[in-house]
């Protein structure tokens, strides 16, 4: 309740509307996508990633994320603490780009693990 009242006291200082403040903001696109990964291979995965990009573009606090300076933008690749997954997430200005980045690094996920589950099984038949 205290915020609604300090937000509404706000708006009647400054004369605008949630509407003009709303119209004031960026557009910006968000989307996210998940990818299956074995547990066996997320670090692999993510050393792999760390190694394809110039380390300029890199920010490795929540799984590694790359920033496209160039475009204002930044795609994160996230291991799932509980669970087989990878999370892609895609964020720009640019709708476009973000849809297309999004299809990439899924991609590039799944070429990776299927290169790594491939590689798995060749060992697994050698062993025996």
């Amino acid at each position: 309740m205290f915020c609604i009242a300090k937000l509404i006291e706000m708006l009647t200082i400054q004369e605008r509307t949630l509407v003009q403040i709303r119209a004031e903001c960026p557009r910006i696109s968000h989307k996210t996508y998940s990818v299956r990964c074995p547990w066996t291979v997320k670090g692999a995965l993510m050393r792999h990633l760390v190694e394809s990009h110039p380390v300029e573009n890199l920010e490795l606090i929540d799984g590694v994320k790359i920033f496209n300076h160039q475009h204002d933008s930044w795609v994160l690749v996230l291991p799932d603490a509980g669970e087989p997954l990878i999370h892609i997430y895609a964020n720009s200005h640019d709708r476009g780009w973000v849809d297309e980045t999004l299809r990439e690094y899924r991609l590039r996920v799944q070429d990776f693990v299927y290169q790594e589950q491939g590689v798995e099984e060749i060992k697994a038949e050698r062993v025996f």
